[in-house]
């Protein structure tokens, strides 16, 4: 079935792929993933295992997966394609974008795309704010209001 999918990738997308149970089989090694990138694909996310790694490294595809594997999956299982699946306790259906980053993936929902995208930014911009105060100086520790919690608290 990835052989399938393959060729239902459009530029940009994610290529999720994910078993009935995540096993140690390797579903992606080097040359599906070379298959996977000249279609555009803006990644791949493998609730199973990948082989090939230092390949997969060399391609510059970002690749997420559950397990490294030498052994590979058998063609004689027959799956579904664009289907809701669960990765990680979290549903992923078709459409749904996936931000994946190298401490790990969130999916947003379609219809809730604006709203994330909104408070990303300004969650980005507290943040900043608060590196420019962290680096002239300030602690977390008074700028959170820590001190004075763990001063009213302490028995």
């Amino acid at each position: 079935m990835v052989h399938a999918v393959i060729e239902q990738i459009q530029p940009g997308e994610v290529l999720v792929l994910s078993m009935p149970e995540p096993a140690p089989v390797a579903l992606i090694g080097e040359l599906l993933a070379t298959q996977v990138k000249v279609r555009g694909a803006a990644g791949i996310l493998v609730d199973a295992s990948v082989r090939d790694v230092d390949e997969l490294i060399e391609s510059g595809l970002p690749i997420w997966t559950r397990f490294i594997r030498v052994r590979g999956a058998t063609k004689t299982k027959i799956g579904e394609l664009n289907r809701t699946v669960t990765v990680g306790g979290t549903e992923i259906a078709p459409g749904d974008i996936l931000v994946l980053d190298v401490d790990g993936g969130v999916c947003v929902r379609q219809e809730r795309v604006d709203a994330v995208l909104k408070a990303s930014e300004e969650r980005l911009a507290k943040e900043d704010a608060l590196r420019k105060k962290l680096l002239a100086g300030q602690t977390s520790y008074d700028l959170h209001g820590l001190r004075d919690y763990v001063e009213r608290n302490k028995k």
